[in-house]
């Protein structure tokens, strides 16, 4: 099934992202069975992406409505959302109880680190929230609009904008900061922000969040994890630390008296401003913004003319359309760092219907798709034979 002809065509950053790193994958997500699927969980990275950038907008909302933010209600709400989840997930097992408590902490401590850290910071340099999580577009022809939902807007003192995007992260320092530089998906933005607000935001400061890697079957985060050598007084007294040293002994710090708030408000600011990395201004490279769009016009339109071509095709012939416009990067299949793609079930099972082997239908997550997918419902409904 092939998009409607009579709606515009539309495109995002995780559209453009997944077609660069395998063309394959962007059809089963977004394409397949006529709006792409999906498995039925949420993977965890997704899951707990969104309960962070959640409670960061109610952060960014509470401050712009009140001037101040409750954060123990912010960091309550995301954290019982987590531990919700996962334990539905899990069937109510109480084995996993201690991960996602651990999961827990690390949104939590999240949240309360960087309301503490960060928050500030930015406020001073940029005391007015212009826009949270918008939804903003760019068309890049009369028919193909990009889409794009702008973490923060802000305004410094003289009024000039700069927009904000959050990214949590298991990686951080010179490399981290430094690959923003030409992330164009992040410049382009820019323009959709001004399309729709009328206004261009002079540079980019891309907030890290960092989470840690998971080791040895940990999340070794020192929002998640503390370290603790018991004393033997009157010759020694029990100690914390925020990082391993001999004899220290990992302690979780959902099991500590006063639990991850009070391990937040008493972490020294020098290890506090560390997982909170954060780049200079980035400011737009519009040759760059120009080239990515022209040349995401130019692929968007050759997407479109495949599935059309697709809708109605034989089996061969489907084959030989994903062939040549869905190319498969089998690096991508299950890459030496990071984890196999989930899609492998797709391109290399026994065919069939996704749907009918468990995926399910992709949800939108872009108002202007919602809203076109709400009108294509209504016009088969109202064009379907009336009994």
């Amino acid at each position: 099934m092939s998009e409607p002809n009579n709606i515009i065509w539309l495109c995002d950053r995780s559209r453009v992202v997944q077609d660069w790193l395998c063309p394959r994958k962007r059809y089963w997500n977004y394409h397949a069975a006529g709006r792409g699927v999906v498995p039925p969980n949420t993977p965890l990275e997704l899951f707990l992406g969104t309960c962070l950038h959640d409670g960061l907008a109610a952060i960014a909302t509470q401050h712009r409505a009140d001037g101040v933010v409750d954060i123990d209600v912010v960091a309550g709400v995301a954290g019982k959302a987590v531990l919700d989840t996962l334990m539905t997930a899990a069937g109510g097992d109480d084995t996993q109880l201690n991960f996602a408590r651990e999961q827990v902490t690390l949104v939590e401590g999240l949240l309360r680190g960087f309301y503490r850290h960060a928050w500030p910071s930015l406020m001073v340099q940029y005391p007015t929230i212009v826009s949270i999580e918008e939804e903003m577009t760019y068309p890049l022809s009369d028919g193909i609009t990009f889409m794009s939902r702008p973490d923060l807007v802000l305004a410094d003192r003289d009024g000039a904008w700069h927009y904000i995007e959050f990214k949590s992260s298991s990686y951080k320092g010179e490399e981290w900061v430094n690959q923003w530089q030409t992330a164009v998906q992040i410049h382009s933005t820019v323009r959709a922000i001004e399309h729709t607000l009328g206004t261009a935001p002079i540079a980019t400061i891309v907030q890290g969040l960092f989470k840690g890697r998971q080791a040895y079957g940990k999340q070794s985060s020192v929002f998640c994890y503390a370290y603790y050598r018991q004393g033997t007084p009157p010759f020694s007294y029990p100690e914390w630390g925020y990082a391993y040293k001999s004899g220290f002994k990992r302690v979780p710090v959902w099991e500590m008296e006063g639990g991850v708030k009070a391990w937040v408000e008493g972490m020294p600011e020098a290890v506090l401003g560390d997982q909170f990395p954060q780049t200079p201004p980035i400011y737009i490279k519009d040759a760059l913004v120009d080239s990515f769009f022209n040349q995401r016009l130019t692929r968007e339109m050759e997407i479109q003319m495949a599935l059309k071509m697709m809708d109605g095709a034989d089996p061969v012939m489907t084959e030989d359309i994903l062939n040549t416009s869905f190319q498969q990067k089998f690096s991508e299949c299950n890459p030496g760092w990071g984890k196999p793609c989930g899609y492998r079930q797709l391109c290399f099972g026994s065919g069939g219907n996704p749907l009918e082997m468990g995926w399910v239908p992709r949800e939108p997550h872009h108002t202007p798709e919602m809203e076109q997918l709400n009108a294509t419902a209504q016009t088969e409904v109202s064009e379907s034979p009336q009994v």
